[in-house]
């Protein structure tokens, strides 16, 4: 664990007690603001070739460089998280750009639908057919890339599930593993004091929300539910200061047992560390995911 990392943990912790709530309140109130307005940062815009583009009501970017735009042969389907919730924060499209730019790949980002309008299953249909019909028409399956955190994390692995024509590989970052209630909600509970950013009240919303009328223990939500055996090649980032350790730790157990190729990096960080090119230990993590894609 970096010093910088150190330093900045202790100060969440530290604002996480002044009113207001510091990280934690902002990360709460967030999932009560208006989710269905996507706005890009300004500077995702230099070095990229951006396209908009609506499918079915809702919108997906297509990021490409403007040096390969046209040539490069992957392509990468990003899934921010936000527990279904939130729109895309700064550092899912800084890390978005950067692979787009590092790796000559194209980047559709999606901004699927979200809760309280929409439930998780009304999600992945709309994604699962943005796949078939906008992405796989221009690109090979091995030649294509999912990735998501958090919430997204959850998503590509459900819908790599669900699909007939898989893709070629998986980056998943710090799944939200373990939302079911009862003894899993008690674990998260005594795990809530470790971690900087999330509330298992949080989790409670996200459950209520964006779970709607899905059972909990449904492959469409939880990642401990699906059966992983025919699953392609998955790098794995994920920390043991997060809410959902515990679960995640048992979902490595999982992959395990099931034979399928995956690369895990387990950090003494939060939530999503590995999206963070402040930390060293983000900007690793990021050369370590355009090397998974290009090689």
């Amino acid at each position: 664990m970096s010093l910088i990392y150190k330093i900045a943990e202790k100060g969440c912790f530290l604002l996480n007690k002044l009113p207001g709530g510091g990280p934690k309140g902002s990360m709460s109130g967030s999932m009560s603001a208006d989710v269905q307005t996507v706005k890009i940062p300004r500077g995702i815009y230099s070095g990229l070739e951006v396209k908009e583009t609506e499918f079915e009501g809702f919108i997906y970017h297509r990021f490409r460089s403007r040096k390969t735009a046209g040539t490069g042969k992957k392509a990468i389907f990003f899934l921010p998280g936000g527990g279904g919730m939130m729109r895309a924060m700064k550092i899912h499209y800084d890390t978005a750009k950067s692979l787009a730019l590092r790796t000559g790949a194209e980047v559709f980002f999606a901004h699927y639908p979200l809760a309280p309008e929409y439930n998780v299953r009304y999600a992945l249909d709309w994604l699962e057919r943005v796949y078939y019909y906008e992405i796989l028409g221009n690109y090979k399956p091995e030649d294509i890339v999912f990735i998501g955190d958090s919430a997204g994390a959850n998503l590509i692995l459900s819908l790599t599930y669900r699909l007939k024509d898989k893709p070629g590989s998986l980056i998943v970052i710090s799944p939200a593993c373990g939302l079911e209630y009862g003894r899993n909600r008690d674990i998260r509970l005594q795990m809530e004091p470790k971690d900087p950013v999330l509330t298992v009240a949080m989790n409670d919303m996200i459950a209520e929300n964006w779970c709607k009328d899905v059972p909990l223990d449904s492959p469409d939500i939880s990642p401990e539910f699906i059966e992983y055996k025919d699953f392609p090649p998955m790098l794995f980032f994920y920390g043991t200061h997060e809410l959902f350790y515990p679960h995640v730790s048992n979902f490595v157990k999982q992959l395990e047992r099931s034979g399928i190729r995956f690369d895990n990096v387990e950090q003494p960080m939060c939530h999503d560390w590995a999206l963070v090119k402040y930390f060293p230990e983000g900007r690793a993590a990021l050369s370590r995911m355009v090397q998974w894609i290009i090689n």
